[in-house]
């Protein structure tokens, strides 16, 4: 994902989202939208703007990789080829791709990180005293977890639940788990009246409401719970 991308440079060349807006020739508004995946389909010549400002070409800043040397010889074998070499390539590359998808899909289980908090969690999780263990999952999209450790949140999470987190920002509507100073909240994400709104899921707590993405750090956004 672009946004997911963008992240991981920036970081990487410490950039804040003001200097690379400015860097692009792009307004900050658009760069924030991408930066956190509100925008899912940028124009591609936003797009081209930010890899000429980050020096690269549009699929580097999309992630994917250049051809090889070795994929090219072989596209231009193919080529070269009569209907009946066409025919025996691909018979051979499906073959290929099917069982390396069946390997992998029988060992899709893969474990992720996950924080275990120590405090009553209806004040917000203290993120640097948190616990951590590893958990398995077939959640392919899940990077990390949070364990509820009470029933402060139900009836959406519940004492044992495991909620899975994926690295992205949250949509409309969407639940997420959010940073604000020393602690972490699991919240319900809106969008009201040009404000953003972190939704409390329990009765004991107000909620979030800042005027830019930029005002609160995200985890991730929860798109599944394993029971334990």
């Amino acid at each position: 994902m672009l946004s997911e991308r963008l992240r991981e440079l920036l970081n990487e060349k410490k950039l804040s989202l003001a200097a690379f807006a400015e860097m692009s020739s792009l307004p900050l508004e658009t760069v924030r939208n991408v930066y956190y995946g509100k925008t899912a389909d940028p124009k591609i010549s936003t797009v081209l703007q930010m890899a000429n400002a980050l020096g690269m070409s549009v699929n580097q800043l999309m992630g994917q990789e250049e051809p090889q040397q070795e994929e090219k010889t072989i596209v231009n074998y193919y080529r070269q080829c009569g209907r009946h070499g066409k025919s025996v390539i691909s018979l051979v590359a499906k073959y290929e791709a099917v069982s390396a998808r069946a390997e992998r899909d029988a060992g899709k289980k893969h474990k992720i990180p996950c924080l275990i908090p120590c405090n009553n969690i209806a004040a917000g999780i203290i993120y640097d005293s948190c616990e951590t263990a590893e958990f398995e999952t077939s959640v392919e999209d899940a990077f990390t977890g949070i364990q509820i450790t009470s029933n402060d949140l139900v009836p959406m999470f519940c004492k044992g639940d495991v909620v899975l987190i994926a690295n992205r920002f949250p949509m409309h509507g969407e639940y997420g788990a959010f940073i604000q100073g020393d602690r972490a909240y699991i919240r319900k994400y809106l969008e009201e009246d040009g404000k953003y709104r972190l939704k409390c899921l329990h009765n004991m707590g107000e909620d979030i409401v800042v005027d830019r993405l930029d005002q609160v750090e995200y985890i991730g956004t929860c798109i599944d719970v394993m029971r334990i």
